[in-house]
């Protein structure tokens, strides 16, 4: 261990808070909280895990970094942000690491509108989701269209000002038309409450307004509005009867029924919504195999809730989450009201609870017949692969290897693995290029496959069946030499030419030409741009962050200290451009003075 990783060790505070474990090159691999930051830290530092999923975390571990709390809720709060914004890992994590789409309203308009969305932000407007596909969102949204003709446009409308003309969708009767002045603020926002009553799923009541503004509107022979509200009314209705009624009353509940295998677990969550079963949405989860059920359902609810407005006010589990207390004055705090946490044991709710379950459990045999299929084909490519490239043995292991650089500027290698036929996204590597500043891809590529096959000599590990290298004859001849050099010797090695999709072999003159129909070919492919494209998303935050610190440099009062923590905060220099004071005082050692202060700065020298 290094000297100064031993001296943060050792300062490390017996206080609540948040510690980020990182690999070498600084990159995020797991987030945490701990009521003992240094007692928790320190066992990831302290060989002997019985889990290979801590020990590969262990392995890899470079470097930390924590973050001092006030209290275990603000530990939490911290630590789902932080998740959702690095996706370490080694964290329980959503499928596919994609952010869900929302439906969001803009209340900080004179005018709302409606519109679709996968960012989050706390910006005055009103987001209601996620949803588990653009479909559904699409779905809802077509219906609320047809209901109620709010504006979707992009349009500057503020009230008291007009526009010369209204768009398409006013004279097809798909909006009030507020640009034109055809609708007061007033009227407009009533509309907007009955979006907002429908999404909520609070039917009944907006049935009751529809069918009163019907009426009134037959009652003063304002006949064409009387329609509209019919129509509506008539369109609700069936939108109502395909939601199940499932509790008498004003209930608000969401039920999560949990099924799990191996390294992967399925929540399925049924929306209760004035005791209606006003949705039924599924999500899958990754490297939960190790883990608690408890800590599932806390991982979940960490990455589902966070940032929604509309926690419904119980949540029915299958498994009392860890910290359970923590995890409910967590979720008030985000919701705005009370959330209770409820593991029945018997009665209705426990019914719907295990309908849920059961629910969960078709959909991960569903995932299953498709992931069968999927390895049968997997299975196809690399025989493929083995039989074009006269491999001995079956190409269980692959790795790819590629290089980024503009100049020589902060240029770096990248290493993927392939592991029977699919990306194994833990096992990537970064590497920063130490010993070269000119340009020079093929003494880049050897310093590459030199510090990664020393590792491999002096720490083991799984050997590769295959090593794809992105290039041509220099880079494929410089990784040989590294192979023989570290004892490799009999690791199958190719290279793999962009522009002809020509595959290189080492010491041989004739390269080999595949089919572009050939599934062998289209897996290296898929290895060497993989291998691309994370040394590239490397090389372009490496210049970023180069830039931003630069510019950081010029903001007077702010230190090294003080730029690398806006830099871990924001991620980036239009983020960081967008905080207000607020949300610059939440960085640590920043306080209202400083945040003011850079906020000026950044105003004043960065206009767009």
């Amino acid at each position: 261990m290094k000297i100064v990783l031993k001296e943060k060790l050792g300062r490390l505070p017996a206080q609540s808070g948040v510690y980020i474990l990182k690999d070498q090159l600084g990159e995020v691999l797991y987030v945490g909280k701990a009521k003992s930051l240094r007692n928790r830290v320190r066992s990831y530092f302290q060989r002997g895990a019985d889990a290979p999923r801590t020990k590969m975390l262990q392995e890899r571990i470079g470097d930390f970094e924590v973050y001092l709390t006030s209290n275990e809720v603000e530990a939490m709060i911290l630590e789902s942000n932080l998740i959702k914004k690095h996706q370490p890992p080694f964290n329980i994590r959503l499928k596919d690491d994609k952010t869900y789409p929302y439906l969001k309203i803009t209340l900080q308009e004179d005018y709302p509108r409606i519109l679709k969305t996968r960012q989050f932000q706390r910006d005055g407007a009103r987001y209601f989701g996620p949803y588990t596909s653009i479909e559904a969102v699409n779905r809802t949204l077509k219906w609320l269209l047809r209901l109620f003709p709010l504006r979707t446009c992009k349009r500057k409308i503020v009230a008291g000002e007009t526009w010369d003309r209204a768009c398409l969708n006013y004279h097809i009767e798909r909006c009030l038309g507020p640009c034109i002045g055809a609708v007061n603020p007033q009227a407009y926002r009533e509309w907007v409450e009955k979006v907002i009553l429908f999404l909520e799923g609070r039917q009944e009541e907006l049935l009751k307004q529809v069918e009163k503004g019907m009426k009134e509107a037959a009652r003063s022979q304002d006949y064409e509005q009387a329609a509209e509200y019919r129509d509506a009314l008539q369109a609700m209705e069936k939108v109502r009867e395909k939601q199940e009624v499932v509790w008498e009353g004003d209930e608000e509940k969401d039920i999560l029924g949990l099924a799990r295998e191996e390294e992967r677990a399925c929540i399925q969550v049924f929306q209760v919504r004035h005791g209606r079963l006003l949705g039924r949405e599924h999500f899958f989860l990754e490297g939960t195999g190790e883990r608690l059920s408890g800590a599932i359902i806390t991982a979940f609810m960490q990455q589902y809730y966070l940032g929604s407005r509309y926690a419904p006010r119980e949540i029915i589990l299958p498994h009392a989450p860890e910290e359970k207390d923590v995890v409910g004055s967590w979720l008030s705090e985000e919701a705005g009201h009370r959330v209770i946490l409820t593991v029945p044991q018997r009665g209705k709710k426990a019914r719907l609870l295990k309908l849920a379950r059961e629910n969960a459990e078709h959909q991960l045999q569903q995932e299953n017949l498709l992931e069968e299929e999927k390895r049968k084909k997997e299975e196809k490519d690399l025989q493929q692969l083995q039989k074009a490239l006269g491999l001995k043995e079956f190409p269980e292991i692959i790795e790819g290897y590629d290089i980024s650089n503009i100049g020589g500027r902060e240029a770096v290698g990248s290493m993927v693995v392939f592991i029977h036929g699919r990306p194994a996204g833990e096992r990537y590597r970064r590497f920063k290029i130490k010993t070269l500043e000119e340009t020079n891809d093929v003494a880049m590529m050897g310093e590459v496959l030199e510090r990664r096959l020393l590792r491999l000599k002096k720490e083991g590990g799984d050997i590769p069946n295959l090593v794809i290298i992105d290039g041509g004859k220099g880079q494929v001849n410089r990784a040989r030499l590294m192979l023989e050099k570290y004892g490799f010797k009999k690791v199958p090695l190719v290279g793999l030419a962009k522009k002809e999709e020509e595959i290189v072999f080492p010491g041989r003159r004739e390269s080999l030409r595949l089919d572009l129909g050939n599934r062998g070919l289209q897996l290296l492919q898929r290895v060497r741009d993989e291998a691309h494209r994370f040394a590239l998303g490397y090389h372009r935050r490496l210049r970023l962050r180069s830039m931003t610190h630069s510019l950081l440099e010029e903001i007077p009062g702010i230190g090294p200290q003080k730029r690398k923590a806006l830099l871990d905060h924001f991620g980036s220099l239009a983020a960081l451009r967008q905080a207000n004071i607020s949300q610059l005082k939440k960085v640590p050692g920043i306080n209202e003075k400083t945040a003011s202060a850079i906020q000026d700065w950044l105003q004043e020298n960065l206009q767009n």
